[in-house]
């Protein structure tokens, strides 16, 4: 029985590290919104990227470090503190 439920288990885990992840990524599209909250096409191709990279075994800094290399620290609603992001 234990068997049948460790891939349950296993997907909600994913499932809740990505739904936090993707509320403190913004919208590639709109910008206003969380990757989370949006359904724009390009949006829901990032999620399925934040799961497979959870998948993968990559942790939520690894993951939050790739969307700010290929899209710029922007995406986050919470960029690293510095003299540009200051004001």
């Amino acid at each position: 029985m234990e068997n049948e439920e460790d891939p349950v288990k296993k997907q909600q885990i994913v499932d809740a590290r990505a739904r936090n992840i993707s509320h403190n990524v913004r919208c590639l599209e709109c910008g206003s919104q969380s990757s989370e909250e949006s359904q724009a096409g390009i949006v829901v191709l990032l999620r399925k990227l934040i799961r497979d990279e959870i998948k993968s075994g990559k942790n939520n800094k690894d993951i939050y470090k790739k969307l700010e290399d290929e899209h710029g620290e922007t995406i986050l609603y919470a960029p690293k503190f510095d003299r540009q992001t200051a004001a």
